[in-house]
């Protein structure tokens, strides 16, 4: 099997791997909602759960958090994948 179908395989049941791998969270129309990667509670990580997108994640954090210098750095140095992040004060996705 190919990466590429494993990613299929996962996107076609992307609401069963977010209550296995994620289960502090839950579903919110077609999002899966949790605090982060970890799993955490919270509510700041959307993964898309239908359509073309589904299993594409985002998380959003405090533009506070962001813009400080260096944010980030020290608790994601080992994320092979780094996290979008919104960081418009107006709450649009950035």
């Amino acid at each position: 099997m190919k990466a590429n179908d494993v990613a299929r395989a996962l996107a076609a049941r992307a609401e069963a791997v977010c209550r296995t791998y994620l289960p502090a969270g839950r579903r919110a129309g077609n999002y899966w909602q949790v605090g982060n990667v970890h799993g955490h509670p919270g509510q700041s990580l959307y993964v898309r759960l239908t359509g073309p997108k589904a299993g594409h994640w985002t998380d959003y954090v405090a533009p506070e958090i962001m813009l400080r210098p260096g944010a980030g750095r020290r608790c994601c140095a080992d994320w092979t994948i780094l996290p979008q992040h919104n960081v418009s004060r107006s709450g649009r996705v950035a």
